[in-house]
């Protein structure tokens, strides 16, 4: 395969070094984003003059022919090993089939333009598009946990802190906790998906072109609503899929603490979920396991999309302007990225459909007193005990009753009031975990009227979109 360059080497290039930099491996994933770009700049340059209309009509008929050809029906199809042999990049692919459809014309889909601002448009619009989809599946599960919220609103749990039982909360208040996280990852990308409304082409290698490169209609053909102002800039920067993969990071870190959260509820140690048979493993050696693979895998995939956030960030570290062949390094990072967060949104929304509750494991969990110390404060402080003073109390009697090997539940009324006068008979009242969810009054807490009130305001919000 003849290259896109080489006109002024006397020697081909050695096969350890086509080995060492050829991408199509890589950027194969760009190949219907370029077409579609191809199909657009064949256009323009009949519009513009630099190809005859006849000439650009072939060119783009084509390309669409090219589309037919290329684009796998699935996804998951691997490209013939030969095209990786013989092709260095994506570019190369389609300039190679071009030229065998169309002639020399073929040859001329490359006027005005270089390597440098090709990939970068194929990758931003390749972005736009994945990211767009992305975005969709970030609803699908936030109607998920919505779902599950809804199914546990009159479960309580215990609510930890530093990774013991600290108060009694409602276990949709527990869900509907992640999904204000992932809303503000869903903002997040939303703003990184705006970013990539620029069309970068026309940059060339660097400088521009002297060329007459219609810009504004390569923008309306591509769906852009904004032309670079700097083409140095265009080429070089990639603060665009930096920033996409710092959103993705993001999500994965909060996805990773939903995924640690289930993995302990499903231990037998607690047991408060159950997952469905078809999102679960077993194991090849014991027969009786059943183990929440999902969740560890996302648990363990995070750590691989800190890695590709670490990979751009470093990459770009000291690169001077403007394009380096550094730069071939991002894609890999990029892609994988933005592909795995689909695919584990897919995979979480249905696992998470599937999750029954154990209303009596729940239970356990709040019935140790400890978890009222909090509630027995405030209840002295709304007898006007000074705070400090009803929680030294209060830490006084929990320490009384350990020393005891009793629960504090079972101090006699005159026990109590050996910690603080203002203890009346109604302080048993409060050793229960509804009185104690019921008792919260402030806006977002546990209270079951604002856990419902959230589920009712979070569906009007998930169906607008």
């Amino acid at each position: 395969m003849k290259k896109l360059w080489g006109g002024r080497f006397k020697k081909g290039m050695h096969p350890v070094l086509k080995c060492f930099s050829y991408s199509l491996y890589v950027d194969y994933q760009l190949l219907e984003s370029e077409l579609e770009i191809d199909i657009a700049w064949a256009k323009m340059l009949g519009r513009t003059g630099l190809l005859t209309k006849s000439e650009s009509a072939k060119l783009v008929r084509s390309l669409a022919s090219l589309m037919r050809e290329l684009i796998p029906s699935d996804p998951h199809d691997k490209l013939p090993k030969a095209w990786l042999q013989d092709y260095e990049d994506v570019h190369t692919l389609i300039q190679s089939r071009l030229e065998k459809k169309a002639g020399s014309l073929g040859k001329k889909i490359h006027t005005g333009r270089s390597r440098n601002d090709l990939v970068v448009a194929s990758t931003r619009l390749w972005a736009r598009k994945k990211l767009s989809e992305i975005q969709k599946k970030i609803l699908v599960f936030q109607k998920s946990l919505l779902s599950a919220a809804a199914r546990s609103r009159d479960l309580k749990i215990a609510g930890m802190t530093h990774f013991r039982k600290a108060q009694p909360v409602l276990l949709a208040h527990h869900f509907l906790a992640y999904l204000e996280m992932i809303e503000e990852d869903r903002a997040r990308l939303a703003a990184a998906m705006a970013r990539l409304d620029l069309l970068v082409l026309g940059s060339a290698a660097l400088a521009g072109t002297s060329l007459p490169i219609d810009q504004k209609f390569l923008a309306r053909e591509l769906g852009y609503s904004k032309i670079v102002t700097n083409s140095m800039a265009a080429v070089s920067d990639r603060a665009f899929m930096t920033e996409i993969v710092s959103g993705l990071a993001i999500l994965w870190m909060h996805l990773s603490r939903l995924a640690e959260d289930f993995i302990l509820w499903n231990s037998e140690y607690l047991g408060f979920i159950e997952i469905d048979d078809a999102f679960a493993t077993g194991s090849s050696l014991m027969p009786h396991k059943k183990n929440p693979d999902v969740f560890e895998l996302i648990r363990g995939r995070a750590s691989v999309i800190f890695g590709h956030l670490q990979t751009l960030l470093v990459l770009q570290k000291g690169l001077p302007l403007t394009y380096q062949r550094d730069l071939q390094e991002d894609k890999p990072a990029f892609f994988d990225s933005v592909n795995k967060t689909g695919l584990a949104l897919d995979v979480l929304s249905l696992t998470l459909n599937g999750v029954t509750f154990n209303a009596e494991a729940l239970k356990r969990s709040v019935e140790e007193d400890a978890l009222y110390a909090t509630d027995l404060l405030e209840y002295l402080v709304e007898k006007k005990i000074p705070f400090s003073e009803a929680h030294e109390a209060v830490g006084r009697a929990m320490r009384f009753a350990i020393d005891h090997r009793r629960p504090l539940e079972s101090l006699g009324l005159h026990e109590f009031r050996r910690f603080s006068k203002a203890f009346g008979a109604d302080v048993y009242n409060l050793f229960n975990e509804t009185v104690s969810v019921t008792a919260k009054r402030t806006k977002g807490s546990t209270h079951p009227e604002r856990v419902r009130a959230q589920i009712k305001q979070w569906r009007i919000r998930l169906d607008a979109h």
